[in-house]
């Protein structure tokens, strides 16, 4: 059998690895190198001696549907689109057929750009329509035509530095509450799906180690994000199993907090690690 090239960790896996190492003490004994099956994707011992031994697990509450949407966006919009003149912002769903949709979108930018049309939305219509009157034949062609590649809206960027590209943009779901009610919540639904179980299973394997699962929260649940900047501590606890030892759930977008789940409950702790130089640091909220 032909050997395996080894793969490096994403570098939201290189996050959650330095947190828990700066938190902990703790450094790399060793990581998945996707070579060999069944292994942790990082196994941690501590720097003095010390501290625990950890077998740490890194995953995400992001939706395959979104995911795959974005991987598709990366692929078809990274550079400037032949024949369109301005800068576009697009507001994708996870519904979207990227590839399927690219060449009806950019014939539609086009013809926008011909009309000297800057917008067009599924909320509402941008074409000089008379207040209690429906819109232009055309106009309402063309809110069928997004309709159909399900995408929301276009708004053309005017700048002097156009360079006729396409900035795709996504809102999801999770609002931004004033209690963290909403966390456990997230950890339960991830530790029943497939995926959970699975990364719970892998970790019972180690037990001569502290079992560890990170979980990033997906982008679009704003609800973490902001829970987590403005320090609210969840107050109840999800359902975990004896195997795992702390859970952490994290969010990319919200700077140097991070949820740490025990047995003794939720706190806030600070990554020092994740602080940019000028940025203000280590304000620690335990609950």
């Amino acid at each position: 059998m032909k050997q395996k090239k080894p793969v490096q960790p994403a570098p939201d896996e290189l996050r959650a690895e330095a947190a828990v190492n700066e938190v902990l003490g703790t450094r790399r004994f060793d990581y998945d190198d996707q070579t060999e099956p069944g292994k942790a994707d990082f196994l941690l011992d501590p720097i003095d001696g010390a501290g625990p031994k950890v077998a740490l697990e890194v995953s995400s509450t992001t939706d395959p549907a979104r995911q795959g949407l974005w991987n598709g966006l990366g692929r078809y919009y990274e550079g400037p689109i032949p024949g369109l003149q301005g800068d576009w912002q697009v507001q994708f769903t996870s519904g979207t057929h990227v590839k399927q949709s690219a060449t009806p979108l950019i014939e539609l930018l086009q013809h926008l750009e011909r009309d000297g049309v800057d917008k067009i939305s599924l909320d509402g219509w941008n074409d000089s329509t008379p207040p209690g009157q429906f819109p232009s034949q055309q106009h309402a062609e063309r809110l069928h035509k997004l309709a159909d590649l399900k995408i929301v809206s276009a708004q053309r960027v005017r700048s002097d530095k156009a360079s006729g590209r396409i900035f795709p943009f996504e809102l999801g779901g999770g609002i931004a509450r004033h209690t963290a009610d909403t966390i456990s919540p997230y950890v339960d639904a991830f530790l029943g799906s497939e995926q959970g179980a699975n990364k719970v299973k892998k970790l019972a394997r180690y037990t001569d180690r502290e079992g560890h699962l990170f979980v990033w929260a997906d982008r679009g649940q704003f609800d973490v994000t902001m829970a987590l900047r403005r320090g609210f501590v969840p107050a109840d606890s999800p359902n975990v199993p004896d195997s795992l030892h702390t859970i952490w759930f994290g969010s990319l977008d919200a700077g140097e907090y991070v949820y740490r789940w025990t047995r003794s409950g939720w706190t806030i702790t600070t990554v020092t690690s994740w602080v940019a130089t000028n940025s203000p640091t280590n304000a620690s909220a335990e609950g």
